[in-house]
């Protein structure tokens, strides 16, 4: 299967294995212990085979460990848990710390470095979660700290300049970024490893207490605990371990300003646009080719922007094409986004919102999600048809950095 008759593309890497913990309050399982089991979760799934000795790096993904763990060098801990010593490397990108460690987790395969290598990534928040709130502002401008902010309200000055911008007093635009919030919580129902696994309505959204106006708690992803973890080889030695890898056909990593109040536009997420651009000529596809998207969501107005940064929608039109597509497909098993007569599902296994939002954890969720999925092997969540290319957007902050990767099941090689 292919996208268009000629096309080829030669992919960073192929995996061939994932595994994940269940998102939520993990009281009594400590950080390290969450990653351990993520870790061999994934190396079991591998179908013809792999041991942990076969492992020859590791990649990691976490941001708040040392302040609401009081734990460090993680890389002794994991050699520890894991049973093997070998280079480990930790990555801290705030929110898109999963995404950059398989950012360079792909770069490490395609350089020949590494045969195999074990990419995770964790966090457990609960365990401060009465300072979370001001721990998460480490990935914001002191400035912007000192002033008051939190995260909420920074994302609410977004969404209240994008809803000032482009809804023109349109109730359904306020509607619309309600929607997305039960959209997901909607598709998180059949997802056994979700924190929140049950239906919310509009009224819901819009009733629900105000945090920072105008996100309302609904709007908002939840603290999370949690682990998730892949396992990736070069695409030469992908079928030794498997019948059914999945290539990573674009790794790509943009950057901006830490600040809102120093960016182009509070409206858009630059490093989204730059990181969606560079990985969809890597690939040589369009927006319009990818079939499945996780999008990072920690509030509704994010997924929105995404929609306008990756041009699938035009600036400004996103919360119309989200209104019309969830008045349509409401009550399907997945709703998707339309366009032009095609169909983009985000956000399967209910994203940030529902699945839950372990930081450091989320970019590695993300292609966990797209892995069973492209492989038919999400269970009872299963999307209802074939599928050959996803996508995953991770971002830190409110847009300082966002790592995207697009995967296929079936290539030219």
């Amino acid at each position: 299967m292919s996208i268009k008759a000629g096309w080829k593309v030669k992919p960073h890497a192929a995996i061939i294995g994932a595994g994940r913990t269940a998102f939520g309050e993990q009281w009594y399982k400590d950080p390290e212990k969450l990653m351990m089991d993520a870790g061999v979760s994934a190396v079991e799934s591998v179908d013809l085979g792999l041991g942990r000795r076969d492992i020859q790096a590791c990649y990691f993904g976490s941001f708040l460990y040392q302040t609401t763990n009081k734990l460090g060098l993680v890389s002794g801990h994991m050699a520890r848990e894991l049973g093997i010593n070998i280079p480990m490397n930790t990555t801290e990108a705030a929110c898109a710390s999963g995404g950059s460690a398989f950012y360079n987790a792909c770069i490490a395969i395609k350089s020949g470095m590494y045969d195999v290598v074990l990419v995770g990534g964790f966090e457990k928040m609960t365990d401060r979660s009465s300072k979370i709130i001001d721990d998460l502002m480490f990935a914001a401008d002191p400035y912007e700290f000192d002033s008051g902010f939190t995260f909420p309200g920074l994302y609410a000055s977004m969404m209240a300049r994008y809803i000032h911008d482009y809804s023109f007093g349109d109730q359904r635009c306020i509607e619309a970024l309600a929607q997305i919030a039960c959209k997901n919580h909607h598709h998180a129902v059949n997802n056994e490893y979700a924190q929140y696994r049950r239906d919310i309505t509009v009224q819901d959204v819009l009733k629900s207490t105000l945090i920072a106006d105008p996100i309302r708690l609904l709007h908002c992803s939840p603290v999370s605990d949690g682990a998730a973890a892949v396992i990736l080889t070069k695409p030469e030695l992908a079928k030794k371990y498997t019948d059914t890898p999945i290539y990573v056909i674009a790794s790509q990593q943009a950057t901006d300003d830490i600040s809102l109040y120093t960016r182009e536009s509070m409206t858009g997420i630059k490093a989204t646009r730059l990181a969606v651009g560079k990985a969809l000529r890597e690939a040589g596809i369009s927006i319009e080719d990818i079939e499945i998207a996780e999008v990072h969501d920690c509030f509704t107005i994010e997924e929105a922007m995404f929609l306008e940064d990756s041009g699938y929608y035009e600036n400004g039109k996103a919360w119309e094409g989200i209104y019309e597509s969830y008045e349509s497909f409401k009550g399907s098993k997945h709703i998707p986004y339309i366009k032009n007569g095609k169909e983009l599902i985000v956000n399967s296994g209910g994203g940030l919102k529902a699945d839950g939002h372990p930081v450091g954890a989320t970019g590695i969720r993300q292609i966990h999600e797209c892995f069973t999925q492209l492989r038919g092997k999400a269970g009872k969540n299963q999307i209802d048809k074939d599928l050959n290319l996803a996508l995953c957007h991770n971002i830190g902050g409110t847009g300082g950095i966002a790592t995207v990767h697009i995967l296929a099941r079936d290539i030219h090689e």
